[in-house]
């Protein structure tokens, strides 16, 4: 069972009304949050590592781990033989928790949704996106601006909260494959991201290709 921090930080990020108000929540937690989440079994990141790796072979090219947070997605890659890993985050503080790992090529405050990454179009060869999908975080909108940054023929790995899903995200994602813009070409089914935490709503994973 999860602990109470925990739940308090967690009803603070899903009831964040702005985007600085989001960041000051996660600098808060950076310190505790690896702790706190193993002990809630949190698993977006290890599945989303998982379709990485089944789709996008260690040489591709750069990757960009969008909403790193502590970075363990960014150390499983490097691990993993992946050689680019980038990073961005709406949190100083997770920032700074990431970099301390050594792990990332580079390391930028940015928040999804918001002004556009500061990433030229086509930059990455895949992005993963563990846990950002999901209330009170990056609007629907955020999948736009991944599309830009990864190349044609490359693969974005997102989590998406179900809620989220059935609330606007699977319409945008449905006129983005209408419009040309990527497949999707995988998704999980439904599962929970954080089992050991009471009253958690379920999520899924996909894999998107880029069109163009």
């Amino acid at each position: 069972m999860a602990n109470t921090n925990q739940v308090d930080q967690l009803n603070d990020v899903y009831s964040a009304q702005s985007v600085d108000q989001i960041a000051k929540t996660y600098d808060d937690w950076a310190a505790d949050y690896d702790s706190s989440m193993l002990q809630a079994g949190y698993r977006h990141p290890m599945i989303c590592v998982g379709l990485l790796t089944r789709h996008v072979p260690a040489h591709a090219g750069g990757v960009l781990d969008a909403g790193q947070g502590t970075g363990l997605v960014g150390e499983w890659l490097k691990i993993l033989g992946y050689k680019e890993v980038f990073g961005c985050d709406v949190s100083q503080g997770m920032l700074d928790r990431a970099e301390q790992r050594g792990v990332y090529d580079d390391l930028q405050k940015a928040a999804l949704g918001g002004e556009p990454l500061p990433y030229p179009d086509a930059r990455f060869a895949a992005c993963v996106c563990a846990g950002v999908f999901t209330i009170g975080h990056a609007d629907p909108h955020g999948l736009d601006d991944l599309l830009r940054v990864v190349r044609k023929g490359g693969h974005i790995i997102t989590t998406v909260k179900d809620k989220l899903w059935d609330s606007g995200f699977k319409d945008h994602l449905e006129q983005l494959v209408k419009d040309g813009r990527c497949h999707v070409i995988e998704t999980t089914p439904s599962y929970l991201s954080m089992p050991n935490q009471e009253g958690q709503s379920t999520s899924r994973a996909l894999v998107l290709q880029v069109v163009g």
